[in-house]
């Protein structure tokens, strides 16, 4: 009889303690140059990049917490968070771990880790576009690489440009990587010829960008163009 309440008190407390363990399910959401994306597996990106964490904890023991661990690798960045859920913008290259902790009583009862590696910066600017309508290099931006984006802009976290005639005169200025210049100043389109942009900006991996350079204006490209090839 003994024996028997030794073996029931031995199965009552591998039961507990089999209970007193949570079950979680990391997922990371993201958006990416294809749309939403959810994964539970590690993954890379450009920066800044917005990420959402969510735990997904179930069988949380009472008195349990739940803790976030964010450490990069490279800068040695280490956040704590408390949240059941997290939100993140990554802005550092390198590899970034994302963990997430059960923990009671300074014991950690499960714990999973998602790893993010954000590129190395990398941004270009053209030396000429063509703003005459067809749809085709009309605004003068810096390189997408679209849509490999091997030789285009990349984990760029700070832009700024300008854009000057001839004389220094500022024409336009932007600082939306998106954005551009049309080939306009005030409403109205500019002669063609040379300008010159100059372009102040900073990589995800702390790279500083000072770029000048000419940029040709050619609206008749195109008919030049298709004239020498008939």
């Amino acid at each position: 009889m003994m024996k028997t309440k030794k073996i029931f008190a031995l199965f009552i407390v591998v039961m507990f303690t089999l209970s007193a363990y949570a079950d979680i399910d990391l997922k990371a959401t993201y958006n990416d140059k294809n749309g939403e994306v959810t994964t539970s597996e590690d993954f890379s990106g450009e920066a800044p990049l917005f990420v959402r964490f969510t735990s997904n904890v179930t069988n949380l023991p009472s008195g349990a917490s739940i803790e976030w661990h964010i450490q990069n690798q490279s800068t040695g960045t280490n956040l704590t968070r408390y949240e059941e859920d997290i939100e993140f913008n990554f802005v550092e290259a390198g590899l970034t771990s994302v963990t997430v902790q059960v923990v009671l009583d300074n014991e950690v009862l499960e714990s999973a880790t998602i790893r993010v590696t954000i590129t190395e910066s990398h941004l270009e600017m053209p030396n000429a576009f063509s703003p005459n309508g067809d749809n085709i290099n009309d605004v003068y931006r810096a390189k997408s690489g679209y849509p490999t984006n091997t030789s285009g802009y990349r984990s760029i976290v700070e832009f700024h440009a300008y854009i000057f005639n001839r004389y220094g005169q500022k024409l336009y200025e932007w600082t939306d990587l998106d954005g551009g210049w049309d080939g306009t100043h005030n409403g109205h389109p500019v002669k063609d010829g040379v300008y010159f942009v100059y372009v102040k900006a900073r990589g995800a991996d702390g790279k500083e960008y000072n770029i000048r350079r000419d940029v040709n204006l050619i609206r008749k490209f195109n008919e030049v163009e298709n004239t020498n090839n008939p």
